[in-house]
Formats: C-alpha cells, sequence, structure tokens
C-alpha cells in the first residue's frame, strides 16, 4: 500500500556527504545524494504528474531543492518538488511522499494494499478462454489482472488481429499462414483450440475491438508479431489506448517504434551477452532504452535492473504454477510476471499481503 514509513525510512539513512541507498520491495528502489536527512529547506512546493518509470524512486536531494521522480504504480508516475524556504520534518515529507503515491494512475484492476507486482495475463485468460479471444480478454478483467498480453499480425489485406501462431492450424478449424490471408477469411474461421474441447468455438478479433474491450478496464501487453509499428499506432490513438500499452518486441524494432509513438514503453528480451556482467547489460540499455525486461535469471541481474531504473517481469507462465513457485520470483526481486493463472496468483498475492 501507499507507505509513508518506507520514504521515511529512506530519508533519514541520507548523509550530507551523499548516500545511494535501494529499498527492494514492492515500490521499488530510492536512491538519493546530496542531502541533509532532518529537514529539508521549503518555501513554496509543488506536485505534478510526468511520464517516468513507475517502479523507481529517483531521488537528488540538494541544499537548495528537492525534486522526486517515478513516484507511482501505474503508467504514470508522480514528481514532488520542493524549492528553497522554511524547515519541513521528515514525518511531514514522508506525509506528502505517500500521499502523491496513492493519488498517481495505478491500473484499474490493482488492489490497494496487495503485493505490488504487475500481473499479466498471457494470452489473456486462456485456460477458461480460447487464447486471444474477445472472452479471454474479459476472463482476464474478471481475474482482476493488471495486463492483459495480446499477439499482434497482419492479414494479407492490412488488418491486424489477434493471433498467437503464424499459421491458423492451432487455434481454428481452417489452415493456413495469417499473413496470407484476407480479412474476410479470417473473420470466417472458428477458433476452437484442441485443449479447450469444452468450450463455445470463439471468432478471431481484430485489434481495434479488442483495444476497446480494454480501455478503462485494464492495460495492453502487446506482443507485436508482425506488421508495421505505424499502422498499430494509429489503431492505439483512435482507441485511446496509446498510453495504455506495453509493446514486447526485438530490441531492434524498439527504434521503429519509438519513431512511430515517441515515448512507448517497450518491453524487450535482453541477448544473452547483455546477461553477462552490469557494464553489458547498461551497455544494451543505453542502446535500446527499455522499460521492461522480461527475464530474471538470478537475483544479482534484478538488482542490475534496478540499478538501471529497469522493471523485471518475466515469464513464468506454465501448466503447474503454484504458491511455491512464486514464491521464487517474489524472492528475486521481480516487479511482475506473465502468467497463465492471473486470478489465481491475484488471490495469493491479496493473501500474503501485510496484515
Amino acid at each position: 500500500g501507499c507507505e509513508g514509513g518506507w520514504f521515511f525510512g529512506a530519508l533519514l539513512g541520507v548523509g550530507s556527504a551523499g548516500t545511494v541507498l535501494r529499498s527492494q520491495g514492492t515500490w521499488g528502489q530510492a536512491r538519493l545524494s546530496r542531502g541533509r536527512a532532518m529537514g529539508i529547506r521549503v518555501s513554496t512546493f509543488q506536485c505534478s504528474l510526468r511520464p517516468g518509470p513507475a517502479s523507481d524512486l529517483f531521488g537528488v536531494m540538494g541544499g537548495e531543492g528537492l525534486v522526486w521522480d517515478g513516484l507511482g504504480s501505474g503508467s504514470e508516475s508522480g514528481c514532488l518538488s520542493m524549492k528553497r524556504g522554511g524547515i519541513f520534518g521528515c514525518g511531514i515529507l514522508g506525509f506528502l511522499l505517500a500521499a502523491v503515491v496513492c493519488a498517481a494512475d495505478r491500473p484499474v484492476n490493482s488492489l490497494p494494499g496487495a503485493l505490488r507486482w504487475m500481473v499479466v495475463a498471457h494470452r489473456g485468460e486462456h485456460v477458461r478462454n480460447h487464447e486471444n479471444t474477445l472472452e479471454a480478454i474479459e476472463g482476464a478483467i474478471r481475474a482482476g489482472a493488471d495486463l492483459v498480453e495480446m499477439d499482434v499480425r497482419r492479414s494479407s489485406d492490412g488488418q491486424y488481429l489477434l493471433m498467437h501462431d503464424a499459421t491458423v492450424d492451432r487455434m481454428t478449424d481452417g489452415k493456413g499462414r495469417v499473413s496470407e490471408k484476407s480479412w474476410a477469411e479470417l473473420s470466417a474461421l472458428r477458433v476452437a483450440g484442441k485443449a479447450l474441447t469444452n468450450v463455445a468455438a470463439s471468432r478471431i478479433p481484430r485489434l481495434q475491438e479488442a483495444l476497446e474491450a480494454c480501455r478503462g478496464r485494464i492495460q495492453v501487453y502487446l506482443d507485436f508479431k508482425a506488421g508495421d509499428p505505424a499502422d498499430v499506432v494509429r489503431i492505439l490513438k483512435q482507441a485511446g489506448m496509446a498510453s495504455k500499452v506495453w509493446v514486447y518486441d526485438h530490441p531492434g524494432g524498439a527504434v521503429r517504434w519509438r519513431k512511430a509513438l515517441p515515448g512507448v514503453r517497450m518491453i524487450l528480451s535482453p541477448p544473452a551477452e547483455a546477461l553477462r556482467d552490469e557494464e553489458a547489460l547498461r551497455h544494451f540499455v543505453s542502446q535500446y532504452r527499455p522499460e521492461v525486461v522480461d527475464l530474471a535469471p538470478s537475483r544479482e541481474f534484478v538488482d542490475w535492473c534496478r540499478n538501471l531504473g529497469i522493471r523485471v517481469w518475466p515469464d513464468i507462465q506454465r501448466p503447474d504454477e503454484r504458491p511455491g513457485y512464486w514464491e521464487k520470483f517474489l524472492g528475486l526481486g521481480v516487479d511482475g510476471v506473465q502468467t497463465d493463472h492471473p486470478a489465481e496468483l491475484k488471490a495469493w498475492l491479496d493473501s500474503t499481503k501485510p496484515r
């Protein structure tokens, strides 16, 4: 939840010579430098919202002012700026900071007081619904997921739709490559995955209607499989979802996405060479500027990401996900996970929150 005591404790550790602290938990980290602990001279203060990594807290404290950037847990984060003047005690400052956190934009389904993990429903809630369908999206929303992951491809006539595989063979009653079929052909197919024979058949949704089903209800983890980012950005803007989407692509694709949508939040998979050490990861991050990475090979790697201001949402989906398995990732200090069991994971997180 919104714990002013967390900030208070961070403030007490700041030395006048300059100290860097990292507190890993559900709200991320704090980095503070060049400041005083027991009193900040202020005359006026202002609070505003601006984009920034929500799980990270960056502070620069000097003799003349204080700027906190990155407060929050949703698509935007807060900035608290304090200028010169009289004296505020740490208790008041901690209270104000906690208030900013509470006011910051959270995903609709985030549960106040729950552990601050971002829960991503892999291909929607596809254990009880056919994957990448409107029903799977509705299932993810009912499950309380923070984001719904959807796989996006393009038809032969330029329509964007939800389908994981390059062919329709596994999930429909048709055969052939998605990219070689028109939207008229694709929309006539029945979606009926062989794993869910007792679930009524569905249909392939267009990206536009999938986004409209999510608007105001859940954020989107868009796994971009094929097409042109500029086309997808137009659809995102038409649906009013450009600021509520996190895009997964290969690192080279990040350049095209940033050109089409400056400020887009990218999720990337670091290559093997970027996992070697912190300096190698730093080089990867400076080159491609991801907001999120989807790997968590070790606690050390997660620490490196923390130091670089990067969130960690590993893909952990598998049929036998259970609390013992989730605890492993909680222990790694990750910020969220992509799961096949969003309802069960959310219930477990809620049951393990501090009381």
